[in-house]
């Protein structure tokens, strides 16, 4: 007669199925149950894909658009030589980028600026309070679903952006510096809304402090530039090489500012310095500094803006919990 051994479990060993899973939970949304929440609510149903549909019909369009009025222009009433196909390229390239923009500046504060006000609209912010989810998770959570179609958004229209490889004139440095600057914009974007979200107890009020803050980036700052009275050299004497150094670093900053801007002036130095980081420029007589491609700056400032507002929510609704 066989004997069966079993082996005893001891009451802290987990099994081996619990050993498995716990690596990837948070695939199932165990890490935050509010991010998959979210998520459920705004994939479910036929509006965030009838959203996508039209975004990518309208910009499909439009450089459908772009394209065939380059051609025609281009031939000339004689029927002359064929258009530039390398400039081609670069224009529905560009026209893209500007539009998800655009994009990026107007839909993005529509998921957040809503995103904890709009709970306390609803009467349900008190019922998350009371839940044993903390104030990261609650903030990051309403961030991510947030983010998570913006980016669904972005990443769409990659196909669109790459027919100028067909037509030529774009390399993959420019496609890489956009996707870049869109990225951390939305980024930006969403931590503002989210942000003000928290601060300001009606939507409405929070919808247009979010607006205005994106569309002074995004506008104001470009036309800021153009009006600016940077243009030093109109006085009788030009000032000392380090006025100089300090306008050219004044206005870089500036220009990386706005997403608008940025993808602009890392265009210029791409296609003048051949350089995607730093290029050096001069500033006088036997003089030259170091500046960084506006990419950058934009990058830095909008992630570190982003790190610093996201703190911030996270400690105002934490500082609420314990009211």
């Amino acid at each position: 007669m066989g004997e069966t051994s079993t082996a005893v479990k001891s009451p802290g060993t987990p099994l081996p199925s619990q050993g498995r899973g716990r690596g990837r939970g948070w695939l199932r949304g165990e890490s935050n149950p509010l991010l998959m929440k979210e998520l459920r609510v705004r994939m479910r149903g036929a509006r965030a894909f009838v959203v996508l549909t039209v975004y990518l019909l309208l910009l499909s369009g439009f450089t459908s658009i772009i394209y065939y009025a380059y051609r025609a222009s281009s031939r000339g009433p004689g029927g002359g030589p064929g258009p530039d196909m390398a400039y081609l390229g670069k224009v529905v390239f560009a026209s893209v980028v500007l539009i998800e923009i655009f994009m990026v500046t107007f839909i993005t504060p529509a998921f957040t600026a809503g995103a904890i006000s709009g709970e306390r609209e609803r009467k349900t912010y008190e019922l998350l309070r009371t839940t044993l989810l903390p104030a990261s998770k609650l903030v990051t959570g309403k961030l991510a679903s947030a983010l998570t179609y913006m980016f669904l958004l972005i990443l769409a229209a990659v196909p669109l952006e790459s027919l100028a490889f067909v037509l030529g004139g774009v390399v993959v440095e420019e496609l890489v510096l956009a996707l870049v600057i869109l990225l951390v914009t939305a980024l930006g974007f969403a931590v503002i809304g989210i942000f003000f979200s928290s601060l300001v107890r009606t939507t409405l009020v929070s919808t247009v402090l979010t607006y205005v803050t994106a569309l002074l980036a995004t506008v104001g700052l470009p036309v800021l530039l153009a009006l600016s009275p940077l243009m030093y050299g109109h006085g009788s004497s030009a000032p000392s090489w380090i006025v100089q150094a300090i306008l050219n670093y004044a206005l870089y900053i500036t220009a990386g500012l706005s997403p608008i801007t940025a993808a602009i002036f890392s265009e210029i130095a791409l296609e003048e310095e051949n350089t995607v980081w730093f290029f050096r420029t001069s500033v006088g007589s036997g003089h030259s500094i170091w500046v960084p491609s506006a990419w950058i700056v934009c990058t830095v400032v909008y992630l570190a803006l982003a790190l610093v507002l996201l703190l911030v929510t996270v400690l105002r609704v934490r500082r609420q919990e314990t009211r």
